[in-house]
């Protein structure tokens, strides 16, 4: 057994909000020391190659259901989004992903503020115990989602939630498994054989950047004065550090 450093939440240039190509991407995870990275478009199974830059590539969706948001990751094939409809009620989604071969994640379940542990009654494979963005808005959301994995007995996750090349690696998985492979990977995490990592909180300006490319692709002059004015909150943010 050896263990692994997995990036399992990043957004490609394909996500709505996502500022950074596939190869951007990989290349900050062969530089942050990364072995492999989970591909996580916004409501959308991207394509990827076996490996990039040395770095092991693990095909993902992040799915927006009526509960938040759910990652699948270790797809076989491509989910049916499509079937599923807008905002599908969290236990179709689960039930879609493992039907494709996926484990499925409650992605930053407490990032916002008032979600309670109630708020998650259905079955998942694992919770996000650390990501690098779930802080903007609640402190202790990675504890409280670290503490909600241990009292249900569900693989931890980490994953930067990176929408840049920037971000990749803020947070990350450590996994022990018998090997680099995306099955080998994927049994670790079904078996438990996970530790979350928070290397660090990525910087509120970097939201801001994110919410700033959104605005750009959808245009219009009050969407993008709302943005631009929000990426200067979080850069204020930033500077005072309120975290």
């Amino acid at each position: 057994m050896n263990t692994y450093l997995v990036d399992l939440h990043v957004h490609t240039a394909a996500s709505p909000d996502g500022r950074s190509p596939l190869a951007d991407l990989a290349a900050a995870a062969k530089q942050a020391g990364l072995d492999a990275m989970a591909i996580c478009d916004h409501d959308l199974c991207t394509p990827v190659p076996e490996a990039l830059e040395g770095v092991l590539l693990i095909p993902a969706c992040e799915v927006s259901t009526r509960a938040g948001h759910i990652t699948g990751l270790f797809l076989d094939r491509p989910l049916d989004l499509e079937a599923l409809g807008r905002l599908p009620a969290p236990e179709a989604a689960v039930a879609a992903i493992r039907e494709a071969g996926g484990l499925a994640v409650l992605a930053h379940p407490f990032h916002r503020p008032g979600r309670r542990e109630e708020d998650f009654p259905f079955e998942v494979d694992g919770v996000e115990a650390a990501n690098a963005r779930a802080a903007f808005k609640v402190p202790d959301a990675n504890d409280r989602a670290a503490a909600f994995a241990a009292a249900r007995s569900l693989s931890p996750v980490g994953g930067s939630d990176a929408h840049d090349a920037r971000e990749v690696g803020n947070a990350y998985t450590e996994l022990t498994a018998e090997a680099l492979t995306v099955p080998a990977l994927r049994a670790a995490l079904a078996a438990g054989r996970s530790r979350a990592v928070l290397e660090r909180n990525t910087a509120h300006v970097r939201k801001g950047l994110s919410q700033w490319t959104k605005a750009l692709r959808r245009g219009g002059v009050l969407r993008l004065g709302r943005a631009a004015a929000y990426v200067c909150w979080c850069a204020w943010l930033d500077v005072t550090d309120r975290r």
